[in-house]
C-alpha cells in the first residue's frame, strides 16, 4: 500500500512538472513581441491552422510572417482563462489584447487553442478557434474613426479603407499613434 502511494505521488509530481512547462512554454508563445522570441517555442515542422485542422495548413516561417506583420508590433497582452492538459495537447481558453484593443478599450478577443507538443517539448500543432460571441471591436473604434477622418483624412485612408484594417507592421503602429493622439485630444477615457 505505501508503494502505490509513492508511485502515485511521483506520477503527480512528474505531471505537474510536465503542466508546468507546457504552460511555461505557452505563455511565452503567446506573448511574445517578436519573431524570435515566437519562433523558439515552435518546432520546425510547426502548423497553425484556423478554426478546424484542415488541409496544410500555415507552416512556421508564414505563421511567423503573418504574426509580424500585425500582432507583433501591437503587442499582444493574452491572459489565460482556462486550460486542460492531456499528454501532449494543451487546450487553452484565453482573452487577447494589445495596444490597439486597449486604445479604443475594447474588451479583447476570447478564443481556445489547441496545442499539441512533440517530444521535444516545443509547440508542433496549432489551432486557433475564436469565441462566437465576441463583440464586434467596430463599435469601440467606430468613434476613434469618426474623429479621425473629421481630424485627419490622409492619415486615415493609409490605414483603413472599406470599413477594415489595413494590416501591416506601418499601419500597426500608425493605429497606435493616432489612437493615442484621438485620446490625448478628445480626452476620451
Amino acid at each position: 500500500m505505501k508503494c502505490y502511494w509513492i508511485i502515485s505521488l511521483l506520477l503527480i509530481s512528474f505531471l505537474s512538472c510536465t503542466n508546468r512547462i507546457y504552460l511555461h512554454r505557452i505563455k511565452g508563445y503567446f506573448n511574445s513581441d517578436n519573431i524570435k522570441s515566437r519562433g523558439r517555442w515552435l518546432s520546425e515542422d510547426c502548423h497553425s491552422y484556423f478554426i478546424e485542422k484542415k488541409g496544410d495548413g500555415e507552416d512556421k516561417v508564414s505563421a511567423l510572417n503573418s504574426f509580424l506583420n500585425w500582432d507583433a508590433p501591437l503587442h499582444p497582452d493574452l491572459r489565460i482563462l482556462n486550460y486542460t492538459v492531456k499528454g501532449n495537447i494543451c487546450t487553452i481558453e484565453f482573452n487577447e489584447q494589445n495596444d490597439f484593443s486597449k486604445l479604443i478599450q475594447y474588451p479583447g478577443w476570447k478564443g481556445t487553442e489547441i496545442i499539441r507538443f512533440n517530444s521535444k517539448k516545443l509547440i508542433d500543432q496549432v489551432i486557433y478557434i475564436p469565441a462566437n460571441d465576441n463583440p464586434d471591436y467596430k463599435t469601440w473604434l467606430k468613434p476613434a474613426v469618426d474623429w479621425l477622418q473629421n481630424k485627419y483624412p490622409d492619415e486615415i485612408i493609409e490605414i483603413y479603407k472599406g470599413g477594415k484594417l489595413i494590416k501591416n507592421p506601418v499601419t500597426a503602429r500608425k493605429w497606435v499613434l493616432l489612437l493615442q493622439r484621438w485620446r490625448k485630444v478628445t480626452g476620451s477615457k
